[in-house]
């Protein structure tokens, strides 16, 4: 499965947060795998519909009110605790002050790269080839990521927003091992 952290911002999902899980849901096609989605917050399960609108199969429920505010350590936790259990192929998180403040912290508790501010990911050979600008832009860098899960942060407003669909699927709430303060 390919999963996205969808962030949430004043109750609803940021669109950047939608166009990596519309990415997310594309590379699946190509792989034939299914796509997952992971809201994390003190009472998120309402914003599910969202992401089953666009195709996401599965939506990983993190809550617990030790996650009403954003923090750094709690939400990476809750993360690499998501992905040291589904374990999906990747995880896709957008390029938001956010996603490059969390993305980084749960690449470090699972051991794994990351590859950041990408504006093209493509399916070669079966796996992920991540594109991004380097340079200030004045050229591209194309790479592959030994590791697994393959962490990625996805430039906002590069990737399309998918079609919806009239679909549901399964919502799994995760427990989180997170402590008090």
């Amino acid at each position: 499965m390919i999963a996205a952290y969808l962030e949430i911002r004043n109750g609803k999902i940021k669109k950047s947060s939608l166009e990596a899980l519309s990415e997310a849901r594309r590379l699946a096609g190509e792989l034939g795998v299914g796509t997952a989605a992971v809201l994390v917050g003190a009472a998120v399960a309402d914003l599910a519909p969202g992401a089953f609108a666009l195709g996401a199969a599965k939506v990983y429920l993190i809550e617990d009110r030790v996650l009403a505010d954003y923090s750094a350590q709690a939400f990476a936790i809750a993360l690499a605790g998501f992905a040291a259990e589904a374990k999906p192929a990747a995880l896709f998180f957008a390029d938001t002050a956010m996603g490059k403040d969390l993305a980084p912290r749960v690449a470090a508790r699972l051991g794994v790269a990351l590859a950041t501010d990408c504006t093209k990911v493509a399916v070669k050979d079966g796996t992920f080839v991540f594109t991004r600008p380097i340079y200030a832009g004045k050229a591209f860098l194309s790479l592959r990521l030994k590791s697994s899960p393959q962490l990625a942060t996805l430039r906002p407003n590069v990737f399309p927003l998918g079609e919806s669909v009239d679909g549901s699927g399964e919502a799994i709430r995760v427990q989180s091992a997170i402590p008090e303060g």
